[in-house]
């Protein structure tokens, strides 16, 4: 998102819109540019582009959220319906959440969102999700994977085919994106944009992971990045995200086995090597989260996933211990910070700083309670400020920010806001 005045001080997770809580780092988003997409390219317009009507559906379930201002914002989510369980739905806010409008949305997306895969919505089904992302209040995008299911000889199985539609007059029309470089079964990490310029991660047919940019305003998709950055030899699923902010930006990709590759943006738009947050101390996957171009905040793991201690690691650490490292540089270099929690702490990924001194984490307790937690000193003391799962964190200013919980059962999804800089949190109703 075009920061345009605004901060935007979040590391996000992608969400899935899965019946079991399939979240990464995008997340998931991050959860994922260019070759096959699902659907039609041909543009919906306003009229007949959508059965919704113009209010906000009872029942509505956020899954994504952006805001592009104090006050202007869109939540893609589902609502209930008889055709498939949940159908996809698309809503707009003018006054920071206080009502919400339907909007239209391409029948195909649609028709390919809703349509029925092993028993549920495609983009219910467990590893899809879809995202929304506008970068003011003409262009945005939508984007993610629906599963499909293909067949092969001997049977069939569900797959995850990645999807990207963009708009260029604030939701009048949708138009489908080729995907080149990627393959039916590739996978959209995220997509951001700032200054003027989107940036788009995802997988690619040569077993890598592709940055694109294109401005805007348009849709002109172009290699954006020298950095390496490959495939994880194993483990959990992959995932990648951007953090954007004040005109820097930087990236990582992988998984529960580590980083597997970042960089940063530098002038021209392009996108180089650079030094992860845990790179020293074992390489764990860590998005950070970044208050200012130069205030930098990350979760590191001691040895990572399978590494022994290292010698820089803080003094007195245990292996599998999870310290905040800061970066007062612009992500230069880290230095290390209060530890969080010794082996096992669950941290969900997800984590936001809305000013140098201020850090929100998702956090889960040894009896299964998920909390979001915050600290307002640099991490040396931490309250629950809001119960629940968190999937999604970001703020749009110092003091206002959005946050995506999860219910205990994956069932249902809860919107929430703060406006003191993430102090108080009060659910948004649509």
């Amino acid at each position: 998102m075009d920061t345009g005045g605004w901060v935007r001080a979040a590391a996000r997770r992608r969400f899935s819109l899965a019946r079991r809580s399939s979240c990464l780092l995008a997340l998931a988003a991050l959860a994922a540019l260019a070759a096959g997409c699902g659907g039609s390219g041909g543009p919906s317009s306003h009229a007949g582009s959508s059965a919704h009507g113009a209010s906000a559906a009872r029942g509505f379930d956020p899954r994504s959220v952006s805001f592009v201002s104090l006050r202007t914002a869109w939540a893609l989510g589902t609502t209930p319906c008889a055709s498939s369980g949940a159908c996809l739905e698309l809503l707009e806010s003018s006054d920071t959440g206080r009502s919400w409008s339907s909007r239209p949305l391409p029948a195909t997306l649609i028709a390919a969102a809703d349509r029925k895969v092993d028993g549920v919505a495609s983009a219910l089904d467990e590893g899809a999700g879809l995202s929304v992302r506008f970068a003011d209040a003409k262009n945005g995008w939508i984007y993610g994977g629906l599963a499909v299911t293909t067949r092969q000889p001997g049977g069939s199985y569900v797959a995850i085919e990645p999807t990207l539609w963009s708009t260029h007059d604030g939701g009048l029309v949708w138009r489908a994106q080729p995907l080149r470089g990627l393959g039916s079964e590739d996978a959209i990490f995220d997509l951001e944009a700032a200054g003027g310029t989107a940036y788009l991660m995802a997988t690619n047919s040569a077993n890598g992971v592709s940055v694109e940019s294109s401005p805007v305003d348009a849709d002109s998709w172009q290699s954006a990045s020298s950095a390496p950055l490959g495939d994880p030899a194993g483990g959990g699923l992959q995932s990648g995200a951007f953090v954007l902010q004040g005109g820097s930006g930087w990236l990582v990709e992988g998984n529960d086995r580590g980083t597997t590759g970042s960089a940063r943006l530098v002038r021209g738009g392009r996108w180089v090597n650079w030094t992860p947050p845990c790179a020293s101390v074992g390489h764990s996957f860590a998005i950070p989260a970044a208050a200012t171009a130069q205030n930098l905040v990350a979760v590191c793991v001691m040895g990572g996933f399978a590494s022994s201690l290292s010698k820089s690691a803080p003094p007195g650490a245990k292996l599998g211990s999870s310290w905040l490292y800061f970066s007062n540089d612009g992500g230069s270099s880290f230095a290390t910070g209060p530890e969080l929690g010794g082996l096992g702490y669950s941290f969900s990924g997800v984590i936001a700083s809305p000013t140098p001194a201020a850090i929100l984490i998702g956090h889960q307790t040894q009896s299964g309670q998920a909390d979001l937690l915050a600290s307002f000193d640099r991490g040396v003391h931490w309250s629950v400020v809001y119960r629940g799962q968190a999937l999604y964190l970001g703020f749009t200013s110092p003091s206002q920010g959005v946050a995506i919980l999860g219910s205990a059962n994956d069932a249902s999804t809860t919107m929430i806001m703060t406006f003191d800089g993430g102090h108080h949190w009060a659910p948004v109703a649509f």
